[in-house]
C-alpha cells in the first residue's frame, strides 16, 4: 500500500510498522473485514506465498520452512483482523471508511480520539513482517488471520481446522510485554429481551439524565481494575428518582458493545415541572457518591440533567419496574478470584448494552470464567432472573475456555528466549478474557502446545488506545528468536 507522508516510517522494525500503518488506513470493523481480507490476499501474492480465504473472511497464508528447518513441525501464527470501533463524544469519524488518525508521542503510537486497532493490528503486522522476511530462520509457518473476533469469535468458530497441520500455536493477541498467556476464560454472551408497554405521558417535561466520564475498557482484561459500569450507576440514580411521585421513564440508552465496560448511559424521564429541582438534587447527590466510590478508577465521572423536547410516550409502571429491577439485580463485575493464581480474576460478568427497541428492551451481557461450572452458574442466574421478570433470552455465542497445560515445550522455550534477552523470566497467567486458542483446543483433536503474547498495549477498546514502540520491537524480536529454536 502506497501511503504518502507515513508517520511510522522511521520506526524499527520497519516492516512491522509499515504493515501496522497500512492497517490503520483500512476499515476493519467486526463483520466488515472485506477490505483487509483483500489487502492480505494481495500481500501474499506480492510475496509469493500461498493464501486462501473462506466465506467467513478468515485468511490462511502459508510460508515454507527455511533451509535446514524442513523436517521441523509447522508453526501456527494467529491474530485477528477486526477491531473494536469506539470514539469520543462529538468526534466525527466513520469507521466504515475513515483512516485512523495516529500520532507518535512519548514513545508510543496512539489514536487520541478513537480506538487505535492495536488489538489486534499489532498481531497481524507482526505476522506479516515475519512472512515477508526472507532472512529469518523458521519452520514452516501457517498464519491464520481470523475475522469477527471482537463480537464473539465467529470467524474462527467457522474456520476449517483440517487445513492446519501444526501443533504449536503462537497467538499474538496479548497486551503486556513479558507476560505469556497460558490459558483463558470462556463463557456465553447472553441477549435478554424484556417486554415493554407504553402509555401517554402524564407529565410533559422531559429530561435527559446522563452518566458519563467513565474510563470504560475491555470487560475482561480491564475488569480487575474495578472500573465503574455506567449502566449500573444509572440504575442507582433512577431507583431513587422513583421516589419523585411524577417520575415516568421513557428510554434508556447504555453502552455500545457487550464486550466493553460501558462508559456512558443516558436515561430519558418525564416529571412535573415543580419536581425538576428534586431530580437535579438526586443527580448531584449521586455524582458526589460515585466520584468518591470510584475516585481512583473513574475520577472523571459526572452526571448531567438537561431539559429536552417532550417525549409523549413513557413506560407504564409495570414495565418501568421490570427494566429497573433487572438492571439493579443483575450481577456486574468481579465474582470470584482464581484459587491457584490469587491475583487473577477467575469469574466475572458485564452488563454491556441496554436499548429500548419497540416493545422490547434489549440487554446484552457477557459472562467469563476459566471454570466452566462458574460461567454456567452465572448464565443460569441471568436466565432465571429473565424468566422471573417475564422476559426471554438467547445465547448469542459461547466461547470455550482454554485450559492450562502443565508440560509445555513451547512455553519453556519462550521462557529461555525471554530470559536471555532481558535477564528475567516472563510471567505466566490465565487471561480473564476469551482468546482464540480456545477454539483450536475445541476443534483440533491432536495434542496442542499454545501460548499468547504481545507488547504493551493500553486502553484497549477505548479512545486513546496506544502501544509502546520499544515494547513492540522487543516482543517482535523475541518471536523471531523463538521461531529459530522451534
Amino acid at each position: 500500500m502506497n501511503i504518502e507522508n507515513r508517520k511510522l516510517a522511521n520506526l524499527e522494525p520497519k516492516a512491522f510498522f509499515r504493515y501496522f500503518e497500512d492497517l490503520t488506513r483500512i476499515p476493519r470493523p467486526s463483520g466488515k473485514e472485506e477490505k483487509v481480507v483483500e489487502y492480505l490476499m494481495d500481500f501474499a501474492k506480492e510475496n509469493g506465498l500461498y493464501a486462501e480465504k473462506d466465506e467467513f473472511n478468515n485468511v490462511l497464508i502459508k510460508k515454507p520452512a527455511s533451509k535446514g528447518y524442513e523436517d521441523h513441525d509447522s508453526i501456527i501464527l494467529q491474530a485477528h483482523i477486526d477491531m473494536v470501533c469506539e470514539k469520543n463524544p462529538g468526534v466525527e469519524h466513520d469507521f466504515d471508511k475513515d483512516p485512523i488518525d495516529i500520532t507518535v508521542e512519548d514513545g508510543k503510537v496512539i489514536a487520541k480520539e478513537t480506538t487505535l486497532g492495536a488489538d489486534d493490528g499489532v498481531g497481524v503486522a507482526f505476522a506479516m513482517a515475519i512472512l515477508a522476511d526472507k532472512d529469518i530462520k523458521h519452520p514452516a509457518i501457517e498464519f491464520l488471520a481470523t475475522s469477527d473476533e471482537e463480537r464473539g469469535m465467529t470467524g474462527i468458530e467457522n474456520f476449517d481446522f483440517s487445513k492446519l497441520t501444526g501443533s504449536k500455536v503462537i497467538n499474538i493477541d496479548s497486551d503486556d510485554e513479558g507476560l505469556v498467556v497460558v490459558g483463558c476464560a470462556g463463557g456465553p454472551v447472553i441477549r435478554v429481551k424484556l417486554p415493554l408497554s407504553y402509555k401517554k405521558a402524564d407529565n410533559k417535561n422531559t429530561y435527559k439524565v446522563k452518566v458519563a466520564g467513565l474510563a470504560g475498557g475491555h470487560s475482561g482484561e480491564d475488569i480487575h481494575r474495578g472500573r465503574a459500569n455506567s449502566n449500573k450507576l444509572m440504575v442507582r440514580v433512577l431507583m431513587e428518582a422513583l421516589d419523585i411521585e411524577t417520575f415516568e421513564l421513557a428510554d434508556i440508552v447504555g453502552g455500545d458493545k457487550y464486550n466493553a465496560i460501558p462508559r456512558n448511559t443516558e436515561a430519558y424521564v418525564n416529571i412535573a415541572a415543580e419536581d425538576e429541582e428534586k431530580l437535579r438534587e438526586i443527580a448531584a447527590k449521586y455524582e458526589k457518591i460515585f466520584r468518591n466510590e470510584y475516585r481512583v478508577s473513574d475520577s472523571g465521572i459526572y452526571i448531567e440533567v438537561e431539559k429536552i423536547d417532550t417525549i409523549e410516550e413513557v413506560l407504564d409502571k409495570e414495565s418501568t419496574m421490570r427494566v429497573l429491577d433487572f438492571i439493579n439485580f443483575a450481577d456486574t463485575g468481579i465474582i470470584r478470584m482464581d484459587m491457584d493464581y490469587p491475583d487473577t480474576v477467575e469469574t466475572s460478568i458485564s452488563l454491556g448494552v441496554i436499548r429500548f427497541e419497540g416493545d422490547k428492551t434489549r440487554i446484552e451481557i457477557m459472562t467469563r470464567s476459566s471454570m466452566e461450572s462458574q460461567f454456567e452458574l452465572l448464565a443460569d442466574k441471568v436466565f432465571r432472573l429473565t424468566e422471573l421478570l417475564g422476559g426471554e433470552y438467547e445465547v448469542m455465542s459461547n466461547c470455550p475456555p482454554w485450559e492450562y497445560v502443565v508440560d509445555s515445550d513451547l512455553r519453556t522455550t519462550y521462557e529461555e528466549v525471554w530470559e536471555e534477552m532481558t535477564g528475567e523470566k516472563p510471567k505466566m497467567m490465565i487471561l480473564h478474557a476469551g482468546l482464540e486458542p480456545s477454539e483450536f483446543a475445541k476443534h483440533i483433536d491432536r495434542k496442542l502446545d499454545m501460548i499468547s503474547m504481545g507488547p504493551d498495549i493500553r486502553l484497549l477498546h477505548a479512545p486513546g488506545e496506544y502501544f509502546v514502540i520499544d515494547s513492540a520491537k522487543k516482543v517482535y524480536e523475541s518471536v523471531i528468536k523463538l521461531l529459530e529454536r522451534l
